[in-house]
């Protein structure tokens, strides 16, 4: 069975792969130059032209996260969604019953092939990007924010899970509507719904640290310093009992420094995500993502019964 699997998607699994490979390579020649321009900023005295190189890098930085930050909609339109779809359409899924093979054999072993190559795929580019970004990340985390789909979704466990989801829910899709366009159609729109919904939740699963200063000083100049390789999630000033007051607080009072005294203002509170906090935040991440994808796999069996009795 898994011979015939591989036959009959041959051409999808060596596009994977090649793609993967090109992709791969291309991100690994990304991170040695933006490990090299950051090396030649770091040096005392850097040049106009390498400060100009390095702000171009970061640049790119976002172009190619946007670019690969797709690759769960691409695995589930056209990996997915055909995977069963085509058998369906055509009728050859009819086969499948009067083989030595059961049907749930030949459906676990398709799903199982394909997930394989999707697996390789995320985790070649996502180990190869969180390559180019580190070095990045720990010059200037502000230049080069981790927690966009850019960076947290094309790294680590969470390019694998997402790309497993979006593999999962084209393959539910192509059972349940046992046609190629209809079911890929239908993939995007529901691919393009979870991002959504992914961008609206990222964030729960940051495990932030708060530093704060004191004494009576919260000018401008005694902002906490943070790493540089953190970003700040959110401000406030902090009061003598250890509350918070917003940012904004007295911008429009005549004396903002009486004002933010008489609301006992003592100093600042910060509010950040160390890169360093990344791999938590991925594998909490990666645990939500757990539910959906079992979820997705429930949808699959229901629908690939629905479809081969």
């Amino acid at each position: 069975m898994p011979w015939l699997v591989c036959r009959q998607h041959r051409l999808t699994f060596i596009l994977l792969l090649a793609a993967a490979t090109v992709a791969t390579a291309g991100l690994a020649w990304l991170a040695q130059d933006a490990s090299s321009a950051v090396a030649a900023v770091e040096k005392p005295n850097p040049s106009l032209a390498e400060t100009t190189a390095l702000d171009s890098v970061y640049q790119r930085l976002e172009l190619v996260g946007l670019a690969l930050a797709s690759l769960p909609l691409v695995m589930g339109v056209f990996v997915g969604a055909p995977l069963f779809a085509g058998d369906l359409e055509t009728g050859t899924a009819k086969f499948i019953g009067v083989q030595s093979r059961s049907r749930w054999n030949w459906v676990a072993t398709k799903l199982v092939m394909a997930a394989l190559f999707v697996t390789v795929v995320a985790l070649s580019t996502g180990l190869a990007m969180e390559a180019l970004w580190t070095p990045l990340v720990n010059h200037a985390a502000m230049n080069a924010d981790f927690t966009t789909a850019g960076g947290f979704d094309t790294t680590g466990p969470v390019a694998v899970a997402l790309s497993l989801l979006g593999l999962l829910i084209g393959a539910a899709s192509g059972l349940l509507l046992r046609r190629t366009l209809p079911a890929m159609v239908t993939t995007f729109i529901a691919l393009l719904a979870v991002k959504a919904a992914w961008e609206s939740v990222r964030m729960m699963f940051a495990p932030t640290a708060t530093k704060t200063t004191g004494n009576g000083r919260f000018g401008g100049d005694d902002f906490p310093k943070i790493p540089n390789s953190a970003l700040a999630i959110d401000q406030s000033y902090v009061t003598g009992d250890g509350s918070l007051v917003g940012w904004g607080s007295c911008v429009d009072a005549k004396n903002q420094l009486a004002c933010l005294r008489g609301k006992g203002v003592v100093g600042w509170s910060v509010e950040y995500l160390p890169y360093a906090h990344m791999n938590a935040m991925q594998w909490a991440a990666t645990g939500a993502l757990a539910i959906l994808i079992a979820v997705a796999v429930g949808v699959g069996a229901y629908a690939a019964r629905r479809a081969l009795r």
